[in-house]
């Protein structure tokens, strides 16, 4: 009689940048030889989100209809692997829980839940036709709309207002930043920050640095608002709008791991694993969540990347698989696993504002690109085609 071999369960956490960047690594190392692992995507959404292309999906009904890829081609058919749509609500050592109360064991487990962002960035909803209809509707308004009000300054608050402006430019379109720096993120060149405000300008976009503006209405929840408001700077400058936008703030939500302890330390106090102010998982250089070597955590949902973005997450995301055969390898030869870190990753920015028109900032030679590079790295399909090639979708 044959003997069967046992399979090595991957339990993936979130169907986005990172977790599909581990995803396919691993299907890389399956082909390679290593057939005894089954992977087990766990996505609460029916579908992946291209949240790059978010914004060009508001001002253009065409391409809105691209950036809800299915999973349908993520895996071989045929294969082992499988997809649950559902919702993980505990982590335990050795499996998790779901929101449907299902339990689904894991060998090794990869954390990639990413982060939400204000609507049209990313959704509260998991269903893509609830969300379409969240970005038809605020196009609508939109188009409505004489005067636009987009609150917040980062690189979300800057590609909203450059492609609302470039797809509407008898609009008038006002930034409304609280720093007085655009894009003010630790370890990028101050050549991209002056150069978005300046790219903004040619735009004939409005911005108003050093305000906090809070408006009636306007909220993470409600993060899009059709509604006649009136701000008043301190310095008394009058801005009217037909529709806001908020684009404020980055939410990381890792609950799920608060019921994580060592199969030896029943007191062990989960809160550890968590920067309490971010709230994002600890890990090591390895990927490795902090005192626990078969989960591993990548992308928004952890605090390996200064300034998390999909281009660091789809780099260092793969390390998890590496790691991940290394260990298994070690097991078989009794040995201990040599482990990868994920090593240097460029902090690229490029901002799209529009078809034909951005700015990309490459920091390490400290020099400003515009219109031209943007165009060719990001702004014309912002990089669908790559998420498509990812997901295995034509």
């Amino acid at each position: 009689m044959a003997q069967t071999t046992e399979l090595v369960k991957v339990v993936v956490v979130g169907g986005s940048f990172a977790g599909v960047a581990a995803i396919q690594a691993l299907l890389s190392s399956i082909k390679s030889g290593h057939k005894n692992i089954q992977i087990i995507l766990i996505e609460k959404r029916d579908a992946r989100h291209h949240p790059i292309g978010a914004f060009r999906a508001l001002v253009d009904a065409e391409y809105a209809k691209r950036v809800w890829i299915p999973y349908t081609n993520l895996f071989p058919k045929d294969s082992h692997h499988k997809i649950i749509q559902d919702t993980v609500t505990q982590v335990y050592h050795d499996h998790v829980v779901l929101a449907s109360g299902q339990s689904v064991p894991f060998d090794y487990l990869a954390l990639c839940t990413g982060s939400s962002n204000p609507a049209p960035a990313k959704f509260t909803v998991d269903s893509s036709k609830e969300s379409m209809a969240i970005t038809d509707k605020a196009r609508e308004d939109l188009k409505k709309a004489k005067s636009v009000v987009v609150v917040g300054g980062g690189a979300c608050g800057v590609e909203l207002a450059g492609e609302i402006k470039t797809a509407f430019p008898n609009k008038t379109v006002t930034l409304i930043h609280s720093s007085q720096t655009l894009v003010d993120y630790p370890g990028y060149s101050p050549v991209l920050k002056s150069g978005a405000l300046t790219h903004l300008h040619s735009l004939g976009v409005d911005v108003v640095l050093g305000f906090k503006a809070e408006i009636e209405g306007l909220t993470f929840q409600n993060s899009i608002q059709s509604a006649p408001r009136t701000i008043i700077t301190p310095s008394g400058k009058t801005i009217e709008s037909d529709i806001q936008f908020l684009s404020v703030g980055i939410r990381v939500d890792t609950s799920y791991i608060s019921t994580l302890k060592p199969a030896t330390n029943p007191t062990f106090d989960s809160s550890t694993l968590t920067h309490s102010d971010s709230h994002q998982i600890k890990v090591q250089k390895t990927l490795q969540v902090i005192g626990f070597n078969n989960i591993f955590a990548a992308g928004d949902c952890a605090d390996y990347s200064k300034v998390p973005t999909a281009a660091a997450s789809g780099v260092i995301a793969p390390t998890i698989a590496k790691n991940i055969i290394a260990l298994e390898e070690a097991k078989k030869k009794k040995k201990t696993a040599k482990l990868s870190n994920p090593g240097w990753y460029p902090s690229v920015m490029l901002l799209a504002t529009g078809p034909q028109t951005g700015v990309t900032a490459l920091p390490l030679i400290g020099n400003r690109f515009s219109n031209s590079l943007s165009k060719a790295l990001k702004s014309k399909d912002l990089m669908i085609g790559m998420t498509n090639d990812s997901m295995n979708w034509k």
